[in-house]
């Protein structure tokens, strides 16, 4: 009975191990099973981080690139530009370009005009000045140059990013010292002192109020972009006598020469009317002081000629005097040898 028992307990135990073995296969087969889902769901995981730090990726590199865009568009820029443009009239094209500057939400700020003559032909130019938002600068070039010939076109900027930022900077810490100033000025009880801090107190101020001046002109400039258009009209006739020349008619080429002949007989005759008038006041006295000088001054000049004239003529004398002589005096030596001469023969 007892070897019964002992044969049941075997069995029993071997049965019980042999299912333990199998419970544990069965485990580990599901372990495994997890296993390998978990890692599969952990590559999946992992694969999804890895594209998930690429998209964050991206995105910080689409935000920095945001950023950086952002902080080129808020840099201060002050552009300045200037356009020569030549128009067929000076007026229309003006009016019409302050008409669209102030479309875009600007103005003109100065303007001039001239007018030229050459003869019978007239001509007009001047310029405008334009402040315009400086988004719409660009625009406003286009604007212009579509009214006209562009002669010349520039543009230049000036960044005063810097500068700004050094104003703010400097606003900042007179406004806090402003401050403390005012609880000083509070909590004293000195009247010296209290004067001390007053006068600070208005320096500090009035260096706060230039300082802002100073930054609202510059913000200013840089929000309102600055354009300077001249407009000139072409010299009537210039244009076409440079370049066609040989292209114009014979029939009116000799008719301008004869339109500028006849224009310069009627001008000459014109110069002599003008000058008629000053002949008559200038020739009229000088012929009158003519006739007194001579009325005077002849027969004096004729009594001086005439002493001079003895005086030379008694000069004269004399000097043939002195001479005879000696000529006498020689031709009576020649003649004397000449006879001796003839007498030895």
């Amino acid at each position: 009975m007892s070897r019964k028992i002992v044969v049941l307990a075997v069995a029993a135990t071997l049965l019980l191990a042999g299912c333990a073995g199998l419970g544990g296969n069965s485990a580990g087969g599901g372990g495994a099973q997890m296993a390998g889902d978990g890692g599969g769901d952990g590559s999946s995981a992992g694969g999804d981080g890895g594209s998930g730090g690429g998209q964050e990726n991206a995105d910080a590199s689409t935000n920095g690139n945001v950023q950086a865009n952002a902080a080129v568009q808020q840099r201060a820029i002050i552009r300045t530009g200037r356009m020569v443009v030549e128009v067929d009239n000076f007026s229309q094209r003006r009016e019409t370009i302050a008409s669209q500057a102030r479309e875009y939400g600007g103005y003109v700020s100065d303007s001039n005009q001239r007018l030229h003559r050459n003869g019978d032909a007239k001509w007009v130019s001047g310029y405008v000045v334009l402040r315009v938002p400086s988004e719409r600068y660009q625009a406003m070039q286009e604007a212009v140059g579509s009214e006209g010939t562009v002669v010349t076109e520039e543009t230049t900027t000036k960044d005063v990013t810097d500068q700004l930022v050094d104003l703010e900077a400097r606003l900042e810490n007179l406004k806090q010292r402003r401050a403390r100033l005012r609880t000083f000025y509070e909590q004293a009880n000195d009247t010296e002192e209290l004067l001390r801090i007053e006068e600070e107190l208005s320096n500090v101020q009035g260096e706060i109020e230039r300082l802002e001046a100073q930054k609202r002109s510059l913000e200013q400039r840089v929000a309102y972009s600055t354009l300077r258009v001249e407009l000139n009209e072409p010299e009537p006739g210039v244009t076409q006598i440079r370049t066609q020349y040989h292209e114009q008619s014979l029939v009116a080429v000799f008719l301008g020469s004869v339109q500028d002949v006849y224009v310069f007989g009627r001008a000459t005759l014109v110069t002599l009317a003008a000058v008629a008038p000053w002949l008559g006041v200038l020739v009229v006295p000088a012929l009158g002081l003519r006739r007194l000088l001579r009325s005077r001054g002849v027969p004096l000049v004729g009594r001086l000629r005439g002493s001079d004239a003895s005086q030379s003529d008694a000069a004269i004398e004399d000097e043939t005097e002195s001479e005879m002589p000696v000529e006498t005096g020689e031709a009576t030596s020649d003649e004397t040898d000449v006879t001796d001469e003839n007498e030895d023969h």
